[in-house]
Formats: structure tokens, C-alpha cells, sequence
């Protein structure tokens, strides 16, 4: 091992064979220790610093020579087969010497002029890291994968019930180590930091990954008492994807199974919004129309079924929307009811509820005179209809306030300024009445005047 490297903690393991079939063509000895217990996956991009020499000490390249790192994807033959074998071999912070019989390195061509054929070249790697993947934009949160699975489509979403195990630990000490159940975007509920829910939904079921929070993500300047976690503590989660809910495909159901399926999203939907928890109430509502999209094959009372169900998640979701203030999600959504039905009296009502919202009061009174109409009786809407009144006049006669003060004060600005004007045009009468009297008495000195004293000749 080079002198250039820390030798604190080495523990040296000598020529071990790692091929698949011990045939001996590539021996690896560890020269330093890694540390965790991953090691990179087929398929990660892998980043390493190498020295590579023939047997009699030949060096023929070298990254660290460069001062560059090299990165290259793990597994897919873009290195030596040697190479491929031995990163795989190695964790984070590890340095080891690989020694390569020729068929695992360049084989009988060699690579001229500075390697020759079926030659045995030893490398010394130090391995940094592997697809590093970036939670947070100022690198205080990282994830690491340990275990990679090939279920393309099998990751969570938003809404989607997940279980995973999580293991957390601070400086070595465990202070979580449990399996828990809950729903995407609710993660809090259960006690799952926000960063930790962003890194599960990267996760696709039965992977495993390795995250690293600064304080800033944890739990900061405060700590945590009850977890024994001091302020300003990194932290450590090891996490698996045990198992998520699985993804509905509308294409293979029968319309039985449809109905079926929209009457759960609509009941869990509505659970959500008892529970103050919209974001995923308007989820699951906004999935009745997906399971329900294509109806062409329902009979007249499944159809029938169809549209009550999409009218309720389409009313529901409205509802969600004038919680959260999104009176233009209300319109749409309303809209989108109104199509089902066009008399229905709910999605009247929360249009002009929307309206108020937006301080749009003669419309809502007018769309209630309307709803009126189809019901005359329905309180809440005569109700509403008053206010909706009673605001709009109260507005207007702000307006009129407003309107009356504005031009009262255009008015005494006029009188101001009218004033003004006569005052200076005052001002110069009297400016020009002076000059003129200071004139008369200069010509009056200039003459001579005639007294007593004068002799006449």
C-alpha cells in the first residue's frame, strides 16, 4: 500500500480468491478496511481512485497520477472483468490490491504499447462512494442503495399504503428499529421524518437503501429526548421497502370490479377527509374517475352506479378544494360534476360558495336564485343566497364610499388649487401696484424743487 494512504485501523486479508469458479484469476487482498456493511450493486456508477502496475512494479497507469477520480458503471462490462468482480467485492472507504491473471484483464491482445499480452496487472483501488443519491440540494441528506430489486413499476406513490422497516441510529447507537405501516404523504402521522418519506418514494418493494441526514433534517438544534438523541446530531436510517398497496389496473376488471374498486377509493377518500387530511382525500376521489374512466361495457344499472360514484368523488373533491382556499380547483371540479349532472344542486351550491371565495357575490347570488329554483325549499341555500346579498351590497356601498371620498377629495384638491392661483395672481397685482409707486417717487427726486429762496431775475 502506498505511503500517501492512512494505515489507522488496516486489517490485511491476503490474496483471496473472488472469482465465481476459484479458478484463481483474480486474488484480492484488503489493504484498508471499509466501512457499513453495502457494497455496490450491478448497475451503480461507481467512483474510484487506482494504481495500476505490471508484476515487476511497472506502473502503466494511475488516477491519483491525474488527480481525477474514475467513475464507471458496476457490472456492465465497460472495465476489465477483474474490475467488475472486485469493486463489487469492496465497501465505502475500502482499498484493496487486485492481482489479474491475463484472461481477466486484457487477455492475448494486451493493450500496446504499455501492457503486453496475457500479462498479469496487479491495481490497487480505493473505492469513495456509489450512486450517491441526492435527497436534499445542499447534500445534509444522501441516500445510498444496499439492496436494488427489478420491479420496474413497483414503487410507491402519492396516497399509496406502504410498510417499510427503519433503523436509525446515531453514532453507532440504535435508537428506532421497527416495521410501520402508513400512507404516502402521511408519513408524519407515524412518526416518518418528511426527508425519509421522500427517500421511500425513490424505493421500489424489497429494495433496502442506506440515508444519511445532517442535523438540519433530523432533529436539529433541538435533538430528541424520548429517542435519547442529542442537538445537532447526524443520523444514520438503514430502510426497506417491505410491501405497497397494490396498483389497480381499470384495463383487467370486470365492471363489477370496478364499482367495487371506485366504492373503496371513495370510502377511504372520505376517511381521509374526516381525518382533516385533504391533499390525500382529493387523491383517492380524483382515482374514481380513473377506475371508472371506460364504461363502454356497463350495463344501463352499472352505469347507472358509475355516475353516482363519480358524481360523489367529483362533489367530495370540491369540497376538499374550498378547504384549502383552491376556489379555481373548485370551478373545475364542479364543472366536471355538472357534466354528470347537470341539476346537481351541490355542485351549485359550491360554485357559489367558490364565488364568495373570490368575492364574486352578485354571481353566487345569481347561481343560487338558480339552484333555487330546482329547490325551493333548501335552506342552506337561502342562507347562502342572503349573504351572498347582503355582501354584494355591502360592497357596493363601499364602493360608493369610496367613490364619494375620492372625489370629495378632487374636489377640495381644486379648491386648493383654485386658491393657490387667486392667491398669486393677488400677489402679483400688489408686486406690480409697488413697482410702480417706487418708480413715481424716484422721478419726483430727480427734479428740483422750488422754494422761498429762489430769486427771480
Amino acid at each position: 500500500m502506498s505511503d500517501e494512504h492512512d494505515t489507522k485501523a488496516n486489517t490485511t486479508v491476503e490474496n483471496v480468491d473472488i472469482t465465481p469458479d476459484s479458478d484463481g484469476g483474480v486474488l484480492k487482498t484488503i489493504l484498508r478496511q471499509g466501512t457499513g456493511d453495502s457494497t455496490p450493486l450491478t448497475g451503480d456508477e461507481v467512483v474510484v481512485h487506482y494504481v495500476g502496475t505490471l508484476l515487476d512494479g511497472t506502473k502503466f497507469d494511475s488516477s491519483r497520477d491525474r488527480d481525477s477520480h474514475f467513475k464507471f458503471k458496476l457490472g456492465k462490462g465497460s472495465v476489465i472483468k477483474a474490475w467488475d468482480l472486485g469493486v463489487a467485492t469492496m465497501k465505502k472507504g475500502e482499498i484493496c490490491k487486485l492481482t489479474c491473471r491475463g484472461d481477466y484483464a486484457y487477455g492475448e491482445a494486451g493493450s500496446p504499447p504499455k501492457i503486453p499480452p496475457n500479462a498479469t496487472l496487479v491495481f490497487e483501488i480505493e473505492l469513495f462512494n456509489w450512486n450517491v443519491i441526492q435527497l436534499s440540494k445542499d447534500n445534509g441528506a444522501t441516500m445510498l442503495m444496499i439492496k436494488r430489486c427489478e420491479n420496474e413499476y413497483d414503487m410507491p406513490e402519492e396516497g399509496m399504503e406502504v410498510e417499510v422497516h427503519v433503523k436509525g441510529s446515531h453514532d453507532g447507537n440504535v435508537f428506532e428499529d421497527r416495521d410501520v405501516r402508513f400512507f404516502i404523504s402521511d408519513a408524519g402521522s407515524v412518526g416518518i421524518l418528511p426527508i425519509l418519506e421522500n427517500a421511500i418514494m425513490k424505493l421500489k418493494r424489497g429494495e433496502i437503501a442506506e440515508i444519511s441526514l445532517s442535523p438540519a433534517y433530523g432533529f436539529g438544534e433541538s435533538g430528541d429526548a424520548k429517542l435519547k438523541i442529542p442537538a445537532n446530531a447526524s443520523l444514520k436510517y438503514e430502510v426497506e421497502l417491505k410491501w405497497l398497496e397494490e396498483q389497480a389496473d381499470p384495463t383487467t376488471m370486470d365492471p363489477n370490479k370496478k364499482l367495487e374498486h371506485a366504492q373503496a377509493r371513495k370510502n377511504r377518500g372520505t376517511e381521509f377527509f374526516k381525518a382533516a387530511k385533504l391533499k390525500l382525500a382529493i387523491k383517492h376521489y380524483i382515482d374514481i374517475a380513473d377506475v371508472l374512466d371506460k364504461t363502454d361495457d356497463f350495463s344501463d344499472e352499472q352505469k347507472k352506479s358509475a355516475d353516482e360514484l363519480l358524481l360523489a368523488g367529483r362533489l367530495n373533491e370540491a369540497a376538499c378544494y374550498l378547504k384549502l382556499d383552491d376556489f379555481e380547483a373548485v370551478f373545475t371540479a364542479c364543472d366536471k360534476a355538472l357534466r354528470i349532472d347537470p341539476n346537481s344542486v351541490k355542485a351549485m351550491y359550491r360554485i357559489a360558495q367558490a364565488q364568495i371565495g373570490i368575492k364574486e357575490y352578485l354571481s353566487a347570488y345569481q347561481g343560487l336564485q338558480e339552484l333555487l329554483k330546482l329547490e325551493p325549499e333548501n335552506k342552506a341555500a337561502k342562507q347562502l343566497s342572503t349573504r351572498a346579498l347582503q355582501l354584494y351590497n355591502a360592497e357596493k356601498a363601499k364602493e360608493k364610499k369610496r367613490y364619494n371620498n375620492m372625489f370629495k377629495k378632487f374636489a377640495e384638491e381644486d379648491a386648493r388649487k383654485k386658491a393657490s392661483e387667486e392667491t398669486k395672481q393677488a400677489e402679483e397685482v400688489s408686486e406690480d401696484t409697488t413697482t410702480s409707486s417706487q418708480k413715481d417717487e424716484e422721478n419726483n427726486k430727480a427734479q428740483p424743487m422750488e422754494t422761498a429762496e429762489t430769486v427771480e431775475s
